[in-house]
């Protein structure tokens, strides 16, 4: 957590508001690791024909649960916690699950009804199973997103931390035994992607039971509305605008996944390759996902952590105070941001044939790996335009930005394979990025980065590249990737510990952090003290 004492000590009224987002946010850190690792046994059972079929139809999940966890329960908490009469709360409440329900009801049956047609999009007609199956958990969303929405507003965090871990458990679980039951089975790797489509399912249910069950002591959380035709009206076009922005960053980089979906597959095949070599292709690229997931878990724990301090500064009118928390929170997170997406790309040959048995599509994976810079940069702006109130100039650059990776994905991939696919995603990133940044920059009163900064970072990059370039050279001579997997582990971990190491250096000697922002760092004092030694 940040430590704020040096900064400008603000403590909440609300210790139980503390101590819920506290434990929301060590929850969430825990299921986005989980979300990540389960996906490296899984394919090791089903190979990566078999990962390829789960992967071409997890954005659908990727996004529907997006939608139940973050995006709409952030934005229904925010709503609730703004409201000073508990009887409009819960009246908002009861509307805001009216119309998730007949929006998710529509993304059912298009989902349903659409999946042939879909799945001949995604060039794979097999998949239509697996489509229909997953469609059934958008009949959950209603009911999840309204529960956590509403627990949150109350600033009662344990109920949605509780359900995230039972839900994605049950789901982990029913997604590995299918992988089980392949390996002694004989069944299709298309039954066992429907399988794993109904884990998540089951999982929502899972859920969805604990919040029923957590709320034991009948706290009134729905109302029936007492609304004017006009107040109705405003809370829609809220919901669609500061909802749908919410959503669509919560979900961003899953939305760049549903392009692959559609678009890599068909253009490999366009390209000349088999249409098996394809499948098994794309399922080597979606390699990269876990592992990018992965990198972001300290830049999404700053952000979630940043976020309470930015709004209470800007809406107190605290404008020195803002400015200072403002460029310290950019600062850290393009230092730890690029650190990881560099560092992850270059250690990228070992960890491949350490968690997935060789290093197949190592450029274009290395390449997908910088995508932790930009992903983390985007939620970082989007932080600071949240705290602002702002929604319109983040909506449209998240649309621009995905635009262009929908325009560039099939003829790079035609062109220059996965590689081109990755490329596709950083420019479709780094196009979403650059507009907002151009954005606040232009409304801030105060720079972002000072060219003393940007000199700093690039010598502390320079030195990690360098490092690692030449532990890859050294390593080359000596055929590592003949060695088996738990030394290309170690080999994996000394590399970590190279980039780790050289860059806490540079930054100690370099002066890149203050001492403040040494502290908003987790365990950036203890790095500190160690390294000067």
């Amino acid at each position: 957590m940040i430590k704020t004492n040096k900064i400008d000590e603000v403590k909440s009224p609300n210790h139980q508001m503390l101590q819920g987002t506290m434990i929301l946010t060590i929850t969430s850190l825990i299921v986005k690791i989980l979300s990540a690792v389960y996906r490296v046994p899984f394919q090791n059972l089903v190979g990566d024909e078999g990962f390829y079929v789960y992967q071409q139809v997890y954005p659908i999940y990727g996004i529907g649960m997006t939608l139940a966890l973050s995006g709409l329960p952030v934005y229904l908490s925010k709503l609730i916690a703004a409201e000073e009469k508990p009887s409009k709360a819960r009246q908002y409440t009861y509307l805001f699950f009216v119309m998730v329900s007949v929006l998710s009801f529509i993304a059912f049956l298009v989902l349903f009804l659409g999946s042939n047609q879909m799945a001949l999009l995604m060039g794979d007609v097999k998949l239509a199973s697996s489509i229909r199956a997953v469609s059934f958990l958008y009949l959950v969303v209603p009911f999840l997103a309204s529960y956590r929405g509403g627990y949150q507003g109350q600033l009662n965090m344990r109920p949605t931390a509780f359900s995230q871990l039972v839900e994605q458990g049950v789901r982990v679980i029913i997604i590995l035994l299918a992988g089980a039951i392949y390996t002694v089975v004989e069944i299709s790797i298309y039954k066992v992607g429907m399988l794993a489509m109904l884990g998540s399912v089951f999982g929502a249910i899972g859920g969805l039971l604990v919040l029923i069950f957590m709320n034991r002591e009948g706290v009134k959380l729905f109302e029936k509305p007492q609304l004017t035709k006009q107040e109705i009206q405003r809370f829609f076009r809220r919901l669609l605008s500061e909802g749908g922005t919410l959503c669509i960053f919560s979900a961003y980089l899953v939305f760049f996944q549903l392009v692959d979906s559609f678009a890599v597959k068909n253009a490999l095949e366009i390209s000349g390759v088999s249409e098996l070599l394809a499948k098994t292709t794309k399922g080597i690229y979606d390699r990269g996902q876990p592992l990018v997931q992965v990198g972001l878990v300290i830049s999404v724990s700053m952000t979630t952590t940043f976020i309470p301090l930015l709004t209470r500064y800007f809406a107190n009118n605290q404008e020195k105070s803002y400015e200072k928390l403002v460029q310290s929170f950019l600062k850290l997170s393009f230092t730890v941001s690029s650190a990881a997406g560099v560092g992850l790309a270059l250690v990228l040959p070992y960890i491949n044939v350490t968690l997935f048995k060789d290093n197949k599509e190592g450029l274009s994976l290395s390449l997908y790996a910088l995508s932790v810079f930009f992903v983390a940069m985007i939620q970082a702006y989007q932080a600071i335009y949240q705290s602002r109130n702002r929604v319109k100039l983040p909506f449209l650059a998240a649309i621009v930005g995905l635009f262009v990776k929908l325009m560039l994905t099939a003829n790079l991939t035609i062109a220059y394979g996965t590689v081109g696919t990755s490329l596709s995603t950083i420019i479709g990133l780094a196009t979403c990025l650059i507009a907002m940044h151009l954005k606040l920059k232009k409304d801030l009163e105060f720079s972002l980065f000072s060219w003393t900064y940007y000199v700093k970072i690039g010598i502390t990059l320079g030195s990690m590249i360098a490092l690692l370039s030449f532990y890859q050279r050294f390593l080359a001579q000596w055929l590592w990737i003949d060695w088996g997997r738990m030394v290309t582990l170690l080999l994996t971990l000394v590399g970590v510990g190279l980039g780790v190491g050289i860059v806490i250096i540079c930054l100690i000697h370099l002066k890149i952090f203050t001492t403040d922002e040494w502290d908003m760092l987790p365990g950036g004092k203890k790095m500190k003290a160690k390294f000067k030694r």
